[in-house]
């Protein structure tokens, strides 16, 4: 890759999510599946990627029960963003807080997501998500529930 085209991926990077304070209030949510949503903040619209965590597939066992699970926690409730960057695909990656809770948490915790093994850098998910297994919460309940990176993996073979 070039030095001007890096430059200018960088550049386009600190405008998309420059703008973002480190509390960013959220407006006008959408949720797109377990792991995604479409928001507006400070009247741009983005699509934020919850970091961390990883939910099942929409054509995925779980898919559409992890989407309500989600929605449940955002609807009408007082969201915010922690922004921690942009992923290939364009999105704001982040942590959302409903009325102050760490929802990537609360995925995890009540069996709606896995820990992204591959991005996790906080490691009192794995508590949550061990707890969830142990109490056979969400996805738990299902026989042999496929992690959303090998389920991918396998669509795509």
């Amino acid at each position: 890759m070039t030095k001007v085209l890096k430059a200018f991926y960088l550049l386009a990077f600190c405008l998309a999510v420059g703008f973002l304070n480190a509390y960013t209030p959220l407006e006008n949510i959408r949720v797109v599946d377990g792991d995604t949503i479409r928001a507006e903040a400070k009247g741009k619209e983005i699509k934020i990627r919850l970091v961390e965590i990883d939910a099942p597939e929409m054509n995925q066992p779980f898919g559409a029960q992890s989407k309500n699970f989600l929605n449940r926690l955002l609807y009408e409730k007082e969201v915010t963003l922690i922004a921690q960057g942009e992923d290939r695909y364009g999105r704001v990656l982040g942590n959302l807080f409903s009325d102050e809770l760490n929802v990537n948490m609360l995925m995890v915790k009540f069996g709606f997501a896995w820990v992204y093994d591959e991005y996790a850098k906080n490691s009192s998910l794995y508590k949550y998500q061990d707890q969830a297994k142990a109490e056979n919460l969400g996805l738990w309940r299902t026989k042999d529930p496929i992690a959303p990176w090998v389920w991918r993996k396998q669509k795509m073979n």
